[in-house]
Protein backbone atom coordinates (compact mmCIF):
# COMPACT_ATOMS: atom_id res chain seq x y z
CA UNK A 1 0.00 0.00 0.00
CA UNK A 2 1.28 3.50 -0.93
CA UNK A 3 0.56 6.82 1.41
CA UNK A 4 0.07 9.86 -0.63
CA UNK A 5 2.19 11.54 2.41
CA UNK A 6 3.40 9.83 5.70
CA UNK A 7 0.31 10.82 7.74
CA UNK A 8 0.55 10.31 11.90
CA UNK A 9 -2.56 8.36 11.52
CA UNK A 10 -1.14 5.10 11.30
CA UNK A 11 -4.48 2.64 13.15
CA UNK A 12 -6.67 1.10 11.26
CA UNK A 13 -9.53 2.34 13.05
CA UNK A 14 -11.05 5.51 11.64
CA UNK A 15 -14.29 7.84 12.26
CA UNK A 16 -14.90 7.60 8.66
CA UNK A 17 -13.66 5.67 5.67
CA UNK A 18 -14.46 7.47 2.30
CA UNK A 19 -13.65 5.19 -0.76
CA UNK A 20 -12.52 6.65 -3.43
CA UNK A 21 -10.72 9.85 -4.34
CA UNK A 22 -11.68 11.18 -7.07
CA UNK A 23 -13.98 14.19 -7.64
CA UNK A 24 -16.19 13.63 -4.30
CA UNK A 25 -13.73 11.51 -2.30
CA UNK A 26 -11.42 14.42 -2.63
CA UNK A 27 -14.11 17.24 -1.34
CA UNK A 28 -14.94 14.39 1.17
CA UNK A 29 -11.44 13.95 2.83
CA UNK A 30 -10.91 17.21 2.68
CA UNK A 31 -14.25 18.63 4.81
CA UNK A 32 -14.48 15.93 7.37
CA UNK A 33 -10.48 16.40 8.38
CA UNK A 34 -11.14 19.83 8.89
CA UNK A 35 -12.74 18.33 12.20
CA UNK A 36 -9.80 17.45 13.78
CA UNK A 37 -11.15 15.52 16.45
CA UNK A 38 -12.42 13.23 13.89
CA UNK A 39 -9.97 10.53 11.89
CA UNK A 40 -10.20 10.22 8.25
CA UNK A 41 -9.01 7.38 5.83
CA UNK A 42 -9.31 7.99 2.22
CA UNK A 43 -8.75 4.75 -0.07
CA UNK A 44 -8.41 5.16 -3.78
CA UNK A 45 -7.82 2.48 -6.62
CA UNK A 46 -6.06 4.50 -8.94
CA UNK A 47 -2.42 6.03 -8.60
CA UNK A 48 -1.32 8.92 -6.43
CA UNK A 49 -1.44 12.12 -8.27
CA UNK A 50 1.90 13.13 -9.93
CA UNK A 51 0.24 16.54 -11.15
CA UNK A 52 3.13 18.62 -9.22
CA UNK A 53 5.91 16.83 -11.97
CA UNK A 54 6.43 18.94 -15.18
CA UNK A 55 5.63 16.27 -17.62
CA UNK A 56 2.45 14.89 -16.14
CA UNK A 57 -0.51 15.01 -18.52
CA UNK A 58 -2.44 15.64 -15.23
CA UNK A 59 -1.25 19.68 -15.87
CA UNK A 60 -2.32 20.10 -19.39
CA UNK A 61 -6.38 20.51 -19.94
CA UNK A 62 -5.85 21.26 -23.50
CA UNK A 63 -6.18 17.17 -24.05
CA UNK A 64 -8.03 14.42 -22.52
CA UNK A 65 -5.58 12.34 -20.53
CA UNK A 66 -6.96 8.94 -21.77
CA UNK A 67 -4.16 6.42 -20.88
CA UNK A 68 -2.43 5.12 -17.87
CA UNK A 69 -4.63 6.93 -15.21
CA UNK A 70 -8.07 5.43 -15.72
CA UNK A 71 -10.25 2.68 -15.48
CA UNK A 72 -10.65 0.81 -18.32
CA UNK A 73 -14.50 0.00 -18.57
CA UNK A 74 -16.57 -1.12 -21.66
CA UNK A 75 -20.16 -0.22 -21.97
CA UNK A 76 -22.59 -1.91 -24.52
CA UNK A 77 -24.36 0.45 -26.35
CA UNK A 78 -27.13 -1.72 -27.83
CA UNK A 79 -27.91 -5.38 -27.60
CA UNK A 80 -30.09 -7.54 -25.23
CA UNK A 81 -30.50 -7.49 -21.62
CA UNK A 82 -27.20 -9.06 -20.29
CA UNK A 83 -28.69 -8.48 -16.78
CA UNK A 84 -31.09 -11.21 -16.45
CA UNK A 85 -29.03 -14.06 -18.01
CA UNK A 86 -27.43 -14.17 -14.66
CA UNK A 87 -30.67 -15.24 -13.78
CA UNK A 88 -31.62 -17.79 -16.18
CA UNK A 89 -27.58 -18.86 -16.03
CA UNK A 90 -28.35 -20.34 -12.86
CA UNK A 91 -24.97 -18.48 -11.37
CA UNK A 92 -22.43 -18.34 -13.92
CA UNK A 93 -20.79 -15.45 -15.57
CA UNK A 94 -22.52 -13.28 -18.21
CA UNK A 95 -20.53 -13.89 -21.74
CA UNK A 96 -19.37 -10.93 -22.43
CA UNK A 97 -19.63 -11.30 -26.26
CA UNK A 98 -23.55 -10.81 -26.52
CA UNK A 99 -22.83 -8.06 -29.23
CA UNK A 100 -21.60 -8.09 -32.48
CA UNK A 101 -20.88 -4.89 -32.29
CA UNK A 102 -17.70 -3.45 -30.13
CA UNK A 103 -18.05 -2.33 -27.07
CA UNK A 104 -17.54 1.60 -26.18
CA UNK A 105 -14.52 2.39 -24.07
CA UNK A 106 -15.90 3.80 -20.88
CA UNK A 107 -12.62 5.97 -20.11
CA UNK A 108 -12.83 7.77 -16.33
CA UNK A 109 -10.41 8.95 -14.16
CA UNK A 110 -8.57 6.51 -11.96
CA UNK A 111 -5.75 8.42 -10.05
CA UNK A 112 -6.49 10.99 -6.91
CA UNK A 113 -8.36 13.93 -8.88
CA UNK A 114 -10.62 11.21 -10.08
CA UNK A 115 -12.13 12.19 -13.63
CA UNK A 116 -11.47 15.91 -12.81
CA UNK A 117 -7.70 15.07 -13.31
CA UNK A 118 -8.25 13.76 -17.11
CA UNK A 119 -10.94 15.74 -18.56
CA UNK A 120 -11.38 19.12 -20.31
CA UNK A 121 -11.56 21.13 -17.24
CA UNK A 122 -15.01 22.67 -18.41
CA UNK A 123 -17.10 24.15 -15.61
CA UNK A 124 -20.12 24.09 -15.68
CA UNK A 125 -22.99 24.00 -13.12
CA UNK A 126 -26.12 22.38 -13.88
CA UNK A 127 -29.57 24.42 -14.58
CA UNK A 128 -31.79 25.57 -11.98
CA UNK A 129 -34.93 23.36 -13.55
CA UNK A 130 -32.76 20.60 -13.13
CA UNK A 131 -32.44 20.55 -9.21
CA UNK A 132 -36.10 21.47 -9.27
CA UNK A 133 -37.05 18.71 -10.83
CA UNK A 134 -34.57 16.43 -8.30
CA UNK A 135 -37.09 18.38 -5.85
CA UNK A 136 -40.24 17.06 -7.24
CA UNK A 137 -38.91 13.50 -7.60
CA UNK A 138 -38.29 13.41 -3.73
CA UNK A 139 -35.47 15.46 -2.78
CA UNK A 140 -36.91 18.85 -1.60
CA UNK A 141 -33.39 19.80 0.18
CA UNK A 142 -31.99 19.60 -3.48
CA UNK A 143 -34.22 22.69 -4.85
CA UNK A 144 -31.78 25.40 -6.24
CA UNK A 145 -32.65 27.72 -3.79
CA UNK A 146 -30.96 25.09 -1.53
CA UNK A 147 -28.15 24.49 -4.19
CA UNK A 148 -26.48 27.73 -5.18
CA UNK A 149 -25.12 28.77 -2.19
CA UNK A 150 -22.94 25.70 -2.40
CA UNK A 151 -21.90 26.71 -6.30
CA UNK A 152 -21.43 29.42 -4.48
CA UNK A 153 -19.61 28.30 -1.81
CA UNK A 154 -17.11 25.58 -3.70
CA UNK A 155 -15.72 28.30 -6.35
CA UNK A 156 -13.63 31.68 -6.61
CA UNK A 157 -14.82 32.82 -10.04
CA UNK A 158 -12.05 35.18 -11.26
CA UNK A 159 -14.06 37.13 -13.31
CA UNK A 160 -17.62 37.16 -11.77
CA UNK A 161 -16.99 36.48 -8.16
CA UNK A 162 -18.82 39.94 -7.19
CA UNK A 163 -21.80 39.12 -8.05
CA UNK A 164 -24.47 37.24 -5.37
CA UNK A 165 -24.81 34.14 -8.32
CA UNK A 166 -21.13 33.30 -8.01
CA UNK A 167 -18.04 32.59 -5.20
CA UNK A 168 -14.81 34.53 -4.30
CA UNK A 169 -13.82 32.81 -1.96
CA UNK A 170 -13.60 28.98 -2.25
CA UNK A 171 -11.10 26.48 -3.62
CA UNK A 172 -11.81 25.43 -7.11
CA UNK A 173 -10.58 28.70 -9.02
CA UNK A 174 -12.84 29.14 -12.66
CA UNK A 175 -12.47 31.55 -14.85
CA UNK A 176 -13.04 32.03 -18.67
CA UNK A 177 -10.48 32.92 -21.54
CA UNK A 178 -9.33 36.37 -21.51
CA UNK A 179 -9.99 38.14 -24.96
CA UNK A 180 -6.05 37.85 -25.32
CA UNK A 181 -6.63 34.11 -25.15
CA UNK A 182 -9.54 33.75 -27.18
CA UNK A 183 -8.39 31.36 -30.54
CA UNK A 184 -9.60 32.99 -33.78
CA UNK A 185 -11.83 30.33 -34.71
CA UNK A 186 -13.80 30.00 -31.25
CA UNK A 187 -14.70 33.82 -31.66
CA UNK A 188 -15.36 33.09 -35.15
CA UNK A 189 -17.92 30.30 -33.71
CA UNK A 190 -19.23 32.95 -31.40
CA UNK A 191 -20.02 35.35 -34.07
CA UNK A 192 -21.84 32.31 -36.33
CA UNK A 193 -24.01 31.34 -33.59
CA UNK A 194 -24.97 34.57 -32.95
CA UNK A 195 -25.76 35.10 -36.67
CA UNK A 196 -27.72 32.08 -36.32
CA UNK A 197 -30.17 33.98 -33.64
CA UNK A 198 -28.19 32.02 -30.49
CA UNK A 199 -27.67 35.48 -28.57
CA UNK A 200 -24.51 36.24 -26.42
CA UNK A 201 -24.75 35.54 -22.70
CA UNK A 202 -22.07 36.81 -20.55
CA UNK A 203 -22.29 34.06 -17.70
CA UNK A 204 -23.07 30.31 -19.18
CA UNK A 205 -23.15 29.57 -14.93
CA UNK A 206 -26.28 31.45 -15.09
CA UNK A 207 -29.69 30.96 -16.38
CA UNK A 208 -30.24 28.28 -19.09
CA UNK A 209 -31.93 29.90 -22.06
CA UNK A 210 -30.73 29.84 -25.26
CA UNK A 211 -27.22 31.18 -25.48
CA UNK A 212 -23.58 31.60 -26.54
CA UNK A 213 -20.40 32.06 -24.39
CA UNK A 214 -17.11 31.82 -23.33
CA UNK A 215 -16.49 28.49 -21.29
CA UNK A 216 -15.77 28.70 -17.51
CA UNK A 217 -12.77 26.30 -16.94
CA UNK A 218 -11.05 25.37 -13.66
CA UNK A 219 -7.43 25.93 -15.07
CA UNK A 220 -4.55 28.46 -14.56
CA UNK A 221 -2.70 30.09 -17.13
CA UNK A 222 -3.28 29.01 -20.68
CA UNK A 223 -4.62 25.42 -20.28
CA UNK A 224 -2.75 24.36 -16.79
CA UNK A 225 -5.72 21.96 -14.88
CA UNK A 226 -6.31 22.55 -11.72
CA UNK A 227 -8.19 19.54 -10.62
CA UNK A 228 -9.77 18.75 -7.39
CA UNK A 229 -6.83 17.02 -6.00
CA UNK A 230 -4.89 20.10 -6.53
CA UNK A 231 -7.79 22.46 -4.89
CA UNK A 232 -8.76 20.20 -2.19
CA UNK A 233 -7.10 17.63 -1.35
CA UNK A 234 -3.53 18.15 -2.08
CA UNK A 235 -3.54 21.11 0.47
CA UNK A 236 -4.56 19.37 3.46
CA UNK A 237 -2.87 16.05 3.22
CA UNK A 238 -0.75 16.81 5.91
CA UNK A 239 -3.32 17.01 8.71
CA UNK A 240 -2.39 14.51 11.59
CA UNK A 241 -5.77 13.52 10.92
CA UNK A 242 -6.24 12.11 7.57
CA UNK A 243 -3.96 9.36 5.93
CA UNK A 244 -4.52 8.68 2.53
CA UNK A 245 -4.03 5.76 0.60
CA UNK A 246 -3.59 4.96 -3.44
CA UNK A 247 -3.16 1.88 -5.64
CA UNK A 248 -5.46 -0.11 -3.51
CA UNK A 249 -9.04 -1.36 -4.55
CA UNK A 250 -11.59 -1.65 -1.45
CA UNK A 251 -13.18 -5.21 -2.33
CA UNK A 252 -16.17 -4.99 0.08
CA UNK A 253 -17.63 -3.14 3.04
CA UNK A 254 -18.05 -4.82 6.31
CA UNK A 255 -21.12 -5.36 7.96
CA UNK A 256 -22.10 -6.80 11.21
CA UNK A 257 -25.73 -7.57 10.70
CA UNK A 258 -26.70 -4.63 8.64
CA UNK A 259 -24.18 -2.16 10.83
CA UNK A 260 -21.34 -1.19 8.30
CA UNK A 261 -18.02 -1.42 10.35
CA UNK A 262 -15.72 -1.19 7.97
CA UNK A 263 -13.80 -1.93 4.46
CA UNK A 264 -11.76 -4.84 3.18
CA UNK A 265 -9.00 -4.18 1.01
CA UNK A 266 -8.41 -6.65 -2.31
CA UNK A 267 -4.49 -7.43 -2.59
CA UNK A 268 -3.09 -10.41 -4.73
CA UNK A 269 -6.36 -12.86 -3.54
CA UNK A 270 -6.32 -11.59 0.27
CA UNK A 271 -8.03 -9.09 1.95
CA UNK A 272 -6.68 -6.12 4.85
CA UNK A 273 -9.44 -4.53 7.08
CA UNK A 274 -9.97 -1.00 7.85
CA UNK A 275 -12.40 -0.11 11.11
CA UNK A 276 -14.93 2.72 10.93
CA UNK A 277 -17.99 4.49 12.27
CA UNK A 278 -19.10 5.51 9.06
CA UNK A 279 -17.97 4.15 5.20
CA UNK A 280 -18.64 7.09 2.71
CA UNK A 281 -18.66 6.07 -0.71
CA UNK A 282 -17.57 8.03 -3.43
CA UNK A 283 -16.51 5.59 -6.29
CA UNK A 284 -18.18 7.23 -8.60
CA UNK A 285 -21.70 5.75 -10.53
CA UNK A 286 -19.68 2.60 -11.78
CA UNK A 287 -17.91 1.88 -8.82
CA UNK A 288 -20.09 3.09 -6.42
CA UNK A 289 -22.65 0.84 -7.65
CA UNK A 290 -20.48 -1.99 -7.66
CA UNK A 291 -19.14 -2.21 -4.54
CA UNK A 292 -22.74 -1.56 -3.06
CA UNK A 293 -23.53 -5.31 -5.11
CA UNK A 294 -20.19 -6.55 -4.09
CA UNK A 295 -21.17 -6.02 -0.38
CA UNK A 296 -24.71 -7.33 -0.53
CA UNK A 297 -26.32 -4.03 -1.43
CA UNK A 298 -28.33 -4.42 -4.59
CA UNK A 299 -31.38 -6.91 -6.37
CA UNK A 300 -31.32 -10.55 -3.81
CA UNK A 301 -31.82 -12.53 -6.59
CA UNK A 302 -28.65 -11.54 -8.72
CA UNK A 303 -26.42 -11.17 -5.86
CA UNK A 304 -27.92 -14.77 -4.63
CA UNK A 305 -27.01 -15.90 -8.24
CA UNK A 306 -23.31 -14.66 -7.47
CA UNK A 307 -22.70 -16.48 -4.30
CA UNK A 308 -23.26 -12.93 -2.48
CA UNK A 309 -24.92 -13.06 1.11
CA UNK A 310 -27.87 -10.01 1.03
CA UNK A 311 -27.37 -7.31 3.51
CA UNK A 312 -30.39 -5.19 1.56
CA UNK A 313 -32.45 -6.30 -0.91
CA UNK A 314 -32.13 -2.94 -2.81
CA UNK A 315 -32.92 -3.39 -6.34
CA UNK A 316 -32.05 -0.14 -7.32
CA UNK A 317 -29.23 0.19 -6.87
CA UNK A 318 -27.22 -0.49 -10.60
CA UNK A 319 -30.54 0.81 -12.24
CA UNK A 320 -31.08 4.19 -13.90
CA UNK A 321 -27.76 4.69 -15.43
CA UNK A 322 -27.54 7.97 -16.96
CA UNK A 323 -25.14 9.60 -19.60
CA UNK A 324 -25.03 12.99 -21.87
CA UNK A 325 -25.05 11.37 -25.12
CA UNK A 326 -22.74 13.20 -27.63
CA UNK A 327 -21.75 13.03 -31.64
CA UNK A 328 -19.11 14.81 -32.88
CA UNK A 329 -18.50 16.33 -36.70
CA UNK A 330 -14.42 16.04 -37.31
CA UNK A 331 -13.31 18.80 -39.76
CA UNK A 332 -9.85 19.48 -41.10
CA UNK A 333 -8.68 23.20 -40.40
CA UNK A 334 -6.25 25.01 -41.79
CA UNK A 335 -2.21 25.20 -41.94
CA UNK A 336 -1.49 27.33 -38.52
CA UNK A 337 -4.91 27.74 -37.46
CA UNK A 338 -4.91 25.02 -34.65
CA UNK A 339 -2.19 25.37 -31.66
CA UNK A 340 -0.44 22.65 -28.87
CA UNK A 341 -0.97 23.42 -26.03
CA UNK A 342 -3.88 26.23 -26.23
CA UNK A 343 -7.59 25.22 -24.43
CA UNK A 344 -9.54 22.83 -26.50
CA UNK A 345 -12.99 24.61 -25.32
CA UNK A 346 -13.35 27.88 -25.11
CA UNK A 347 -16.78 28.50 -26.81
CA UNK A 348 -20.14 26.72 -26.07
CA UNK A 349 -23.68 27.32 -26.99
CA UNK A 350 -27.14 25.89 -25.11
CA UNK A 351 -29.79 25.71 -27.99
CA UNK A 352 -32.92 23.81 -29.09
CA UNK A 353 -32.69 21.17 -31.01
CA UNK A 354 -36.37 21.85 -32.56
CA UNK A 355 -37.52 18.73 -31.45
CA UNK A 356 -39.83 20.64 -29.61
CA UNK A 357 -39.25 24.10 -27.64
CA UNK A 358 -37.18 23.04 -24.84
CA UNK A 359 -33.21 24.17 -25.13
CA UNK A 360 -31.73 20.51 -25.04
CA UNK A 361 -28.50 20.39 -26.35
CA UNK A 362 -25.50 21.95 -25.64
CA UNK A 363 -22.85 22.45 -29.13
CA UNK A 364 -19.03 23.44 -29.06
CA UNK A 365 -16.18 23.14 -30.43
CA UNK A 366 -13.25 20.68 -29.64
CA UNK A 367 -10.12 22.75 -31.09
CA UNK A 368 -6.50 22.42 -31.37
CA UNK A 369 -7.13 18.33 -30.98
CA UNK A 370 -4.20 15.96 -31.45
CA UNK A 371 -4.68 13.99 -34.22
CA UNK A 372 -3.50 10.83 -33.09
CA UNK A 373 -5.89 10.49 -30.32
CA UNK A 374 -8.75 10.34 -32.66
CA UNK A 375 -8.11 6.85 -34.48
CA UNK A 376 -9.91 7.52 -37.72
CA UNK A 377 -7.27 9.81 -38.55
CA UNK A 378 -4.32 8.88 -36.79
CA UNK A 379 -2.31 8.23 -39.97
CA UNK A 380 -3.28 11.39 -41.74
CA UNK A 381 0.63 13.20 -41.17
CA UNK A 382 -0.81 16.55 -43.45
CA UNK A 383 -3.07 17.15 -40.09
CA UNK A 384 -1.23 17.00 -37.40
CA UNK A 385 -4.10 18.57 -35.52
CA UNK A 386 -7.97 18.71 -35.93
CA UNK A 387 -11.03 20.59 -35.26
CA UNK A 388 -14.20 19.18 -33.92
CA UNK A 389 -17.53 20.36 -33.49
CA UNK A 390 -19.42 18.25 -30.50
CA UNK A 391 -23.46 18.08 -29.94
CA UNK A 392 -23.96 17.13 -26.31
CA UNK A 393 -28.06 15.99 -25.38
CA UNK A 394 -28.25 17.67 -22.27
CA UNK A 395 -31.65 15.60 -20.84
CA UNK A 396 -31.20 12.08 -22.14
CA UNK A 397 -33.92 9.49 -21.73
CA UNK A 398 -32.10 6.11 -22.48
CA UNK A 399 -31.55 4.93 -18.92
CA UNK A 400 -28.63 1.53 -18.64
CA UNK A 401 -27.69 -0.45 -15.68
CA UNK A 402 -24.18 -1.30 -13.75
CA UNK A 403 -24.06 -4.82 -12.56
CA UNK A 404 -21.07 -7.05 -11.29
CA UNK A 405 -21.12 -10.06 -13.09
CA UNK A 406 -18.52 -11.81 -10.19
CA UNK A 407 -17.99 -11.34 -6.74
CA UNK A 408 -14.05 -10.82 -7.53
CA UNK A 409 -13.44 -6.65 -6.43
CA UNK A 410 -11.02 -7.54 -9.66
CA UNK A 411 -13.44 -7.76 -11.88
CA UNK A 412 -15.02 -4.78 -13.68
CA UNK A 413 -18.52 -3.91 -13.84
CA UNK A 414 -20.72 -4.31 -16.75
CA UNK A 415 -22.46 -1.17 -18.33
CA UNK A 416 -25.42 -1.42 -20.60
CA UNK A 417 -25.97 1.48 -21.86
CA UNK A 418 -28.67 1.21 -24.44
CA UNK A 419 -28.09 4.99 -26.03
CA UNK A 420 -28.23 3.76 -29.48
CA UNK A 421 -31.59 2.45 -30.12
CA UNK A 422 -33.46 6.00 -28.30
CA UNK A 423 -35.86 7.29 -30.55
CA UNK A 424 -36.60 10.44 -29.01
CA UNK A 425 -32.91 10.93 -28.05
CA UNK A 426 -31.96 10.27 -32.06
CA UNK A 427 -34.62 12.63 -33.28
CA UNK A 428 -33.14 15.56 -31.00
CA UNK A 429 -29.84 14.94 -31.79
CA UNK A 430 -30.29 14.93 -35.75
CA UNK A 431 -31.64 18.58 -34.99
CA UNK A 432 -28.55 18.96 -33.37
CA UNK A 433 -26.27 17.69 -35.99
CA UNK A 434 -28.29 20.58 -38.28
CA UNK A 435 -27.76 23.23 -35.93
CA UNK A 436 -23.89 22.32 -36.02
CA UNK A 437 -23.70 22.33 -39.92
CA UNK A 438 -25.49 25.64 -40.22
CA UNK A 439 -22.63 27.30 -37.76
CA UNK A 440 -19.91 25.23 -39.42
CA UNK A 441 -20.68 26.44 -42.77
CA UNK A 442 -21.45 30.25 -42.05
CA UNK A 443 -18.68 31.93 -43.63
CA UNK A 444 -16.96 33.12 -40.80
CA UNK A 445 -16.19 29.50 -39.59
CA UNK A 446 -16.16 28.14 -43.03
CA UNK A 447 -12.51 29.84 -43.76
CA UNK A 448 -10.75 28.90 -41.24
CA UNK A 449 -11.44 24.93 -42.20
CA UNK A 450 -10.31 22.20 -45.06
CA UNK A 451 -13.86 20.53 -45.18
CA UNK A 452 -16.03 18.48 -42.66
CA UNK A 453 -15.20 14.61 -42.36
CA UNK A 454 -17.75 11.96 -43.56
CA UNK A 455 -20.62 13.82 -43.53
CA UNK A 456 -22.18 16.07 -46.41
CA UNK A 457 -24.85 18.06 -47.30
CA UNK A 458 -26.82 15.85 -48.89
CA UNK A 459 -26.54 13.09 -45.46
CA UNK A 460 -27.87 16.40 -43.75
CA UNK A 461 -30.88 17.28 -45.58
CA UNK A 462 -32.29 13.35 -45.62
CA UNK A 463 -34.30 12.14 -42.79
CA UNK A 464 -33.52 8.25 -42.55
CA UNK A 465 -29.70 8.55 -43.46
CA UNK A 466 -29.07 11.21 -40.25
CA UNK A 467 -31.79 8.81 -37.85
CA UNK A 468 -29.19 5.65 -39.39
CA UNK A 469 -26.25 7.60 -39.05
CA UNK A 470 -26.54 9.13 -35.16
CA UNK A 471 -27.72 5.58 -34.06
CA UNK A 472 -23.94 3.52 -35.10
CA UNK A 473 -22.44 6.98 -34.50
CA UNK A 474 -23.83 8.30 -30.91
CA UNK A 475 -21.71 8.01 -27.82
CA UNK A 476 -21.75 8.56 -23.96
CA UNK A 477 -20.09 11.43 -22.76
CA UNK A 478 -18.36 9.62 -19.54
CA UNK A 479 -20.58 11.46 -17.22
CA UNK A 480 -22.05 8.45 -15.86
CA UNK A 481 -25.06 8.77 -13.18
CA UNK A 482 -28.08 8.22 -11.18
CA UNK A 483 -27.29 4.18 -10.18
CA UNK A 484 -27.92 5.01 -6.11
CA UNK A 485 -30.70 7.35 -7.10
CA UNK A 486 -31.91 8.88 -4.08
CA UNK A 487 -35.20 9.83 -3.02
CA UNK A 488 -38.02 9.08 -0.68
CA UNK A 489 -37.76 5.50 0.62
CA UNK A 490 -41.01 4.24 -0.14
CA UNK A 491 -39.93 4.89 -4.05
CA UNK A 492 -38.97 1.20 -5.72
CA UNK A 493 -36.63 3.52 -7.78
CA UNK A 494 -34.68 4.71 -5.35
CA UNK A 495 -31.51 3.61 -3.08
CA UNK A 496 -30.84 6.14 -0.80
CA UNK A 497 -31.90 9.43 1.13
CA UNK A 498 -31.10 12.90 0.43
CA UNK A 499 -28.29 13.00 3.02
CA UNK A 500 -27.00 9.83 0.78
CA UNK A 501 -27.19 7.29 3.76
CA UNK A 502 -28.14 3.96 1.85
CA UNK A 503 -31.27 2.53 2.69
CA UNK A 504 -31.44 -0.63 4.56
CA UNK A 505 -28.01 -0.45 6.39
CA UNK A 506 -26.46 1.83 9.17
CA UNK A 507 -23.34 3.47 8.58
CA UNK A 508 -23.36 4.09 4.83
CA UNK A 509 -23.13 6.89 2.97
CA UNK A 510 -22.92 7.93 -0.81
CA UNK A 511 -21.68 11.24 -2.32
CA UNK A 512 -21.53 11.29 -5.57
CA UNK A 513 -22.72 11.35 -9.33
CA UNK A 514 -24.66 8.35 -8.37
CA UNK A 515 -27.04 9.87 -5.97
CA UNK A 516 -28.43 12.25 -9.04
CA UNK A 517 -32.31 11.55 -9.76
CA UNK A 518 -31.61 13.25 -13.17
CA UNK A 519 -28.68 14.24 -15.14
CA UNK A 520 -27.64 17.82 -14.84
CA UNK A 521 -28.15 19.54 -18.05
CA UNK A 522 -24.21 20.50 -17.87
CA UNK A 523 -21.61 18.08 -17.40
CA UNK A 524 -21.55 16.38 -14.28
CA UNK A 525 -18.06 17.48 -12.37
CA UNK A 526 -19.54 20.80 -10.73
CA UNK A 527 -22.60 19.09 -9.51
CA UNK A 528 -20.86 16.11 -8.30
CA UNK A 529 -18.55 18.71 -6.63
CA UNK A 530 -21.25 20.90 -5.27
CA UNK A 531 -22.85 17.54 -3.83
CA UNK A 532 -20.18 16.07 -2.31
CA UNK A 533 -19.60 19.80 -0.16
CA UNK A 534 -23.57 19.60 0.84
CA UNK A 535 -23.48 15.93 2.13
CA UNK A 536 -19.82 16.21 3.85
CA UNK A 537 -21.78 18.96 5.73
CA UNK A 538 -24.59 16.76 6.44
CA UNK A 539 -21.90 14.38 8.01
CA UNK A 540 -20.83 16.39 10.07
CA UNK A 541 -23.61 18.00 11.58
CA UNK A 542 -25.65 14.92 12.07
CA UNK A 543 -28.21 15.20 9.19
CA UNK A 544 -29.87 17.45 7.47
CA UNK A 545 -30.85 20.92 8.80
CA UNK A 546 -34.92 21.21 8.02
CA UNK A 547 -35.24 24.54 9.80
Amino acid sequence: MSDVIGSRVNEKKFDYIVVGGGSAGCVMATRLSEDGTKSVLLIEAGPSSDVDEPSSPLRDASRLVLEGYNWDYEARLQGEDRFAQIFSSQGAEVDANTSTRKPFGYRVGKVLGGSSAVNGAVALRGFPSDFEQWATMGCPNWSWENVLPWFCHMETDVDLGEFDTHGDNGPMRLRRPRPEELHSLDAAFSEACQACDIPYTNDLNVGEDAGVGLVPANVGEKAERYDVYRSYLAPSVERGNLRVISDEVVGMIRFEGTKAIGVSISKQGKFIDYSADHVVVCAGAIGSAALLQRSGIGEAQHLKALGIPVIADSPAVGNNLLDHTSLVLWALPKAGVCQKGLPWRQVAARIASGYDLKVDVQIGLLNNVDSSTVPKFKDRVAYPMLVGASAMLMRPDARGRVFINSKDPEALAEIDLPIRGHEEDTARLVGAIRKIWQVLKHPEVDKYLDGIQFWSESMINNDVIMHSAIKNLVNPGWHASGTVRMGAQDDPDTAAAEDGKVFGVEGVTVADASLFPTIPSMPTNLTTIMMAERIASFLLAGGIDES
